[in-house]
C-alpha cells in the first residue's frame, strides 16, 4: 500500500510545491531534486547501523526506501551506544534485541505520514489547527508487544484472584489501544501558554529551553527537518522508546510502590474478542484460548465510557477512579465526533506520593482520622481510598503546569495549594505525567461534615446520594469556605420516610430505602419499597411495589438532603433554623450532644415526636462544621396544610370561617 502512495500528497506534506505530473515508476526512480529515500539517507551517512539494522530485519526497507511517506525520529549510533549502557530492558547490545523490541524502537520512533517539525502541533482540519496537538500516534501497533503475565507480575485482588491461583501464564495487553508519542514544540507550547520554565520543569531542570527547542517523549531534537523523498527524518539526542501508561509507569517505580498497591486494587482482566486472539495466535505462531487487557474500574475509560461492571459481569465492585490510568490514547473532555483529535490536544497528570510521604501521611499527618477508623492502610475500603486516589488524578495535563498551578482545584473545588517544591520528579507517560510528591494532597472530605458517609457503611445510602454528580452535593459539603450542620440518617432511618408526592394522594405512602452492595452497577444500588400509610394511626400497611428508576431515587434522596443541611452553627444559641432546602427545623441542647441534643422537622413537631441525636462528628479543626447522626427517622416536612393547623387551634376559629368563605382554599385543582 505505501508503494503505491501518491507522489503529490508527498510533495504538499513537505511544501515543496506543485510540479507537474511526469511518467515516473516511483518504485524505480524519483524525480530529480528529490534527493535521497529516508533509508539511502540513513545508509549514506555510515553512523546510523544500528537503525539500518533494525530496518532490514522487520522486513521496512522496501517502505523507507521508495515512496511510503513517513516521519521517522533518528538516533544515531552514539546514542544507541549510550542506550545500551543504560536501558531499562537490560539489552547490552543489538543482538539481545528480541524482535518485539526491535518493532518498538523502530516503529514506535515513526509515524505514518511526513512532516516537518512544525507542522506536528498542528491538529487536522480545514484549515488546520495550529499548536493545538501535544500527541500524535506512532506506527506501533498493539501487537508489538504483547505481555505474558506469571503470577508474580499479577495484581493482588480479587478479579486476579483465579488467575492468580491456577499458577497459568496469561497473555495480557496494557490496553488495547495504540501508544502516542508526547510531543512538546514551539507552536503548541505558546498556544498552550506552556512556559519555558514550564518546559524546564516537566523535563526536572535538565534542560534550559530556549525559543525553539523540541522534544518527542521527553527527547530533545538535536536536527529536525531533514528532507528526503519520501518523508521527514528528525535527529534525535537520545534513542526514543515508547512511554507507557501512567498505571505501567507507577507499577514500575520501586519508591511508589505503596501507591501502586493502592491504584491495583481498581484493576481487571478484561477478555478480548475472539478475533485479537486469533491474530495474536497468528502473529506469535502460538495458541492461547484467550487474550486480556488490564483495565482499571473508572469513570472514564476508552471511548469516553466507563468500567463499572466486573469482568464476569457478577463481582460487584466497590469505588471508581476518576480516569482509567491504563487507557493509552486517554483525552479530556467529550471526543465531540472528532475521532483522535481531543486525544492530540491533551492529556493527564496523576500526583503520586513516595512511599515515605504515604507513610508520614498515615502516621503523623491528615491520614490519621483513616487510620484511627481502620488501623491499617490495607483495610481501608475501596470506595474510601478512591477519595484519596482521585483527588490526585488530574484530568488536564495543559491546565496543571507549574504556571498553572494556582488553578488545580480540589474535591471541593477550592484551591489545591500545589508547588513546585512539592514535586520531586516528573515521569512522562504517554497518557500523562506523573508528578511523584514528597506529600500527600488529601480529599477535603477526609476534614468535611461528608467524612462519616465515606467511611461508615451504615449511612451508605446517603453518600450514594451525594457521590452523584448531578445533584453537585459532593463539592457542596466538601467545601471548607462554608460552615455547615449536617443531620445524617442511618440506612435504617431510612426505612421510615413518609413520600411528601403522596401527600395530595387519598393514600398515603412510605418509602423505605434499601442498599444492595451486591447490585452490579453502582446506580442500582439503591431502591425502594413502597408502602400504604396511615398517617392519623401510623400503622403501615401492604407493600404495593418498589421504585427502582434512578432518576425518582435521586429526587427523593434530594429532599432528604436539602432538609438535612444547615448552613452555619446549630450550636450557636438559636432554636430554630432554616435548612439549605428552606425548610424550618428546630434543635434543643446541642450542647448535650448524643447525651440529649434532639433535632424536629415540621412533621416531628407537629406529632410530638423529636429525633434524638446518637452521634457527632466534629469536624471543626481544619473541616466546615459538624455532622449530627440520626438513628430513627429522617427529618421530614408535615403533611399539615395551612388550613390543617388553623383547625387545630381555636383562637384563630374566627379567621379560619373567613378564610373558608373566602375561596382561596382548594379542595380539589384541575383534578
Amino acid at each position: 500500500r505505501d508503494q503505491l502512495l501518491l507522489a503529490a500528497g508527498l510533495l504538499l506534506t513537505s511544501g515543496a510545491g506543485l510540479v507537474a505530473c511526469s511518467d515516473y515508476d516511483l518504485d524505480e526512480r524519483t524525480p530529480d531534486g528529490w534527493g535521497s529515500s529516508i533509508y539511502s539517507w540513513l545508509d549514506e551517512q555510515g553512523n546510523y547501523t544500528n537503525t539500518v539494522r533494525l530496518i532490514d530485519d522487520l522486513g521496512f526497507r522496501e517502505v523507507l526506501a521508495k515512496t511510503g511517506s513517513r516521519t521517522l525520529f533518528v538516533a544515531d549510533d552514539a546514542a544507541y551506544d549510550r542506550f545500551y549502557k543504560n536501558n531499562s530492558w537490560g539489552v547490552k547490545s543489538y543482538g539481545d534485541l528480541s524482535v518485539s523490541q526491535k518493532k518498538l524502537l523502530l516503529f514506535g520512533s515513526m509515524m505514518n505520514n511526513s512532516m516537518q517539525l512544525n507542522s506536528l502541533p498542528s491538529v487536522e482540519g480545514n484549515p488546520p489547527k495550529e499548536g493545538e496537538c501535544m500527541r500524535r500516534y506512532s506506527s506501533s501497533s498493539t501487537y508489538d508487544s504483547v505481555a505474558v503475565l506469571t503470577k508474580a507480575d499479577m495484581p493482588d485482588n480479587l478479579y486476579w484472584k483465579s488467575y492468580r491461583e491456577s499458577g497459568l501464564p496469561m497473555v495480557c495487553m496494557t490496553d488495547n489501544s495504540q501508544v502516542p508519542l508526547v510531543q512538546f514544540i514551539e507552536k503548541q507550547l505558546v498556544n498552550k501558554h506552556i512556559t519555558n520554565s514550564d518546559y524546564d520543569f516537566i523535563n526536572n531542570y535538565q534542560t534550559t529551553r530556549q525559543a525553539g527547542d523540541a522534544s518527542i517523549n521527553g527527547v530533545s531534537v538535536d536536527e529536525p527537518n531533514i528532507k528526503c523523498s519520501n518523508g521527514f527524518i528528525h535527529k534525535m539526542a537520545e534513542v526514543i522508546t515508547p512511554l507507557p501508561n501512567m498505571a505501567e509507569l507507577i507499577r514500575k517505580k520501586p519508591n511508589v510502590s505503596m501507591w501502586n498497591s493502592l491504584l491495583e486494587r481498581f484493576c481487571a482482566p478484561f477478555p478480548l474478542d475472539k478475533a485479537t486472539t486469533t491474530q495474536y495466535n497468528y502473529l506469535y505462531d502460538k495458541n492461547v484460548d484467550t487474550v486480556f487487557q488490564k483495565r482499571f474500574f473508572s469513570e472514564k475509560s476508552q471511548d469516553g465510557k466507563s468500567v463499572d461492571v466486573a469482568p464476569d459481569k457478577v463481582t460487584p465492585i466497590s469505588g471508581l477512579l476518576k480516569f482509567d490510568p491504563e487507557w493509552n490514547d486517554y483525552y479530556t473532555g467529550l471526543n465531540d465526533q472528532e475521532g483522535n483529535i481531543a486525544m492530540q490536544r491533551d492529556m493527564a497528570v496523576m500526583m503520586v506520593p513516595s512511599d515515605s510521604a504515604l507513610r508520614d501521611y498515615w502516621n503523623n499527618g491528615a491520614g490519621k482520622v483513616l487510620r484511627d477508623y481502620y488501623g491499617k492502610l490495607e483495610n481501608v475500603p475501596n470506595d474510601v481510598i478512591n477519595e484519596l486516589i482521585n483527588v490526585n488524578m488530574l484530568g488536564s495535563f495543559v491546565s496543571s503546569v507549574p504556571s498553572k498551578f494556582s488553578g488545580i482545584l480540589n474535591d471541593a473545588n477550592d484551591p489545591m495549594g500545589v508547588k513546585v517544591e512539592d514535586i520531586d520528579s516528573v515521569w512522562l507517560a504517554c497518557n500523562g505525567a506523573i508528578y511523584q510528591t514528597n506529600k500527600v494532597y488529601t480529599p477535603t472530605a477526609f476534614v468535611s461534615v461528608s467524612y462519616p458517609v465515606i467511611v461508615n457503611e451504615t449511612m451508605n445510602i446517603i453518600k450514594w446520594a451525594i457521590d452523584k454528580d448531578v445533584l453537585q452535593y459532593k463539592v457542596y459539603l466538601n467545601s471548607l469556605n462554608s460552615r455547615y450542620s449536617f443531620f445524617i440518617p442511618r440506612n435504617q432511618a431510612l426505612l421510615q420516610y413518609i413520600d411528601p408526592c403522596s401527600y395530595g394522594k387519598n393514600q398515603r405512602q412510605l418509602l423505605r430505602f434499601h442498599y444492595d452492595s451486591q447490585a452490579i452497577k453502582k446506580s442500582e444500588r439503591v431502591w425502594a419499597s413502597v408502602w400504604n400509610y396511615d398517617p392519623e394511626t401510623g400503622m403501615i400497611g401492604d407493600s404495593i411495589g418498589r421504585i427502582t428508576d434512578e432518576y425518582t431515587i435521586k429526587n427523593r434522596l434530594k429532599d432528604v438532603l436539602e432538609t438535612h443541611i444547615v448552613i452555619g452553627d446549630v450550636e450557636d444559641g438559636h432554636e430554630y433554623y432554616r435548612t439549605k432546602g428552606g425548610t424550618e427545623i428546630r434543635v434543643k441542647n446541642p450542647k448535650a450532644g448524643a447525651n440529649g441534643m434532639t433535632v424536629e422537622g415540621s412533621f416531628q413537631a407537629n406529632e410530638g415526636q423529636p429525633l434524638r441525636v446518637t452521634q457527632v462528628y466534629d469536624q471543626t479543626k481544619g473541616g466546615n462544621g459538624k455532622a449530627y447522626i440520626l438513628d430513627d427517622e429522617p427529618i421530614m416536612t408535615t403533611r399539615k396544610t395551612v388550613r390543617d393547623i388553623l383547625a387545630d387551634h381555636e383562637e384563630f376559629s374566627k379567621f379560619l370561617e373567613l378564610m373558608d368563605g373566602s375561596g382561596l382554599f382548594e379542595m380539589i385543582h384541575n383534578k
